[in-house]
C-alpha cells in the first residue's frame, strides 16, 4: 500500500516557487503559531506571519522563508499564497544582515513620516532571512 502524501504548491504574485511537490509533512507560519499538516488534515484557512516553513519527503528537509500571506489546507493539499517565499539557497545572508540594519535604523529615527507597521515588518523579514541563513549553515 503506498504512503500516503499532501501536493504541496507555493506561490507569490512573481512566481511558483513549488508545483504539486509529494510531501510527508508541512509546518506553516500560522499567525497563531506554527502548524503542522499531515496528509488527512481538515481544511482549513490560515493566515501567515513571516517565519520558517518546512516539509518533510521521508528523511529529507526543505526549508523557506515565508513571508506572510495565507495558506489554503486540504487533506490531499497544501497552497501556499505568500506575499515572498524563498528556499533556504535563495536566501542572501549579507542582503539580509543589510535589510535588518536599515530596518533598525529606521525604527530608531522614529519621524513623523514614519511608518511604525512596515518598518517592523521590514525588521521581521530581515530576521527570518538571517534565521534561514543561519539554519542553512548549521546543516552543512
Amino acid at each position: 500500500m503506498e504512503k500516503k502524501r499532501i501536493l504541496l504548491t507555493i506561490l507569490t504574485p512573481e512566481k511558483t516557487v513549488l508545483a504539486d511537490k509529494p510531501v510527508d509533512f508541512v509546518a506553516i507560519p500560522a499567525l497563531g503559531g506554527e502548524m503542522g499538516v499531515l496528509p488527512g488534515h481538515a481544511p482549513f484557512v490560515v493566515q501567515l506571519k513571516e517565519g520558517i516553513m518546512h516539509y518533510k519527503e521521508g528523511p529529507h528537509k526543505e526549508v523557506f522563508a515565508v513571508l506572510a500571506g495565507f495558506a489554503e489546507i486540504y487533506a490531499d493539499r497544501v497552497l501556499v499564497l505568500a506575499e515572498a517565499a524563498e528556499l533556504s539557497k535563495e536566501v542572501n545572508e549579507e542582503r539580509a544582515r543589510q535589510a535588518l540594519q536599515k530596518a533598525r535604523e529606521t525604527l530608531a529615527m522614529r519621524g513623523a513620516d514614519l511608518d511604525l507597521d512596515e518598518a517592523n515588518a521590514s525588521l521581521r523579514r530581515a530576521m527570518v532571512r538571517l534565521k534561514i541563513a543561519e539554519i542553512r549553515r548549521r546543516h552543512k
